[in-house]
């Protein structure tokens, strides 16, 4: 967090997902043009995603760095820690998907849309 109270947070998309890393772990953001590096599909088990544009981020990982591939667009956002909500104690006790933390809702997204905020340090790592 900021002084402020914000978060600088990386969004990205995943087919219909809007996730987001904070801005912290993510080290550089590349041209996608080798597609032996993961997506965040991949990494967190989800569905493929429909194609499109792809961008990969550099992640400062528990272990060195990751090269993640992830849709477009990718842009920098700050949030305010008012729209941060940490994830209530059953989902997080259930949830099978690693480097999920909280989600949040950002000014101006529609009732019902949610960021999900990843950190690929912390617990639930695999890497």
């Amino acid at each position: 967090m900021s002084p402020q109270g914000a978060l600088e947070l990386i969004l990205f998309r995943w087919g219909t997902l809007e996730l987001a890393l904070p801005r912290d772990r993510v080290q550089a953001l590349e041209a996608d043009r080798d597609p032996r590096w993961p997506s965040i599909g991949d990494l967190l088990g989800l569905p493929a995603a429909a194609p499109g544009l792809m961008r990969l981020l550099l992640v400062a990982g528990p272990d060195g760095t990751l090269r993640i591939r992830v849709q477009e667009p990718v842009t920098r956002v700050r949030l305010p820690a008012a729209a941060i909500h940490p994830l209530p104690p059953l989902l997080a006790a259930r949830l099978r998907l690693p480097w999920v933390r909280a989600l949040a809702h950002r000014p101006g997204q529609g009732p019902g849309v949610l960021t999900v905020i990843l950190d690929p340090v912390g617990p639930g790592t695999f890497c």
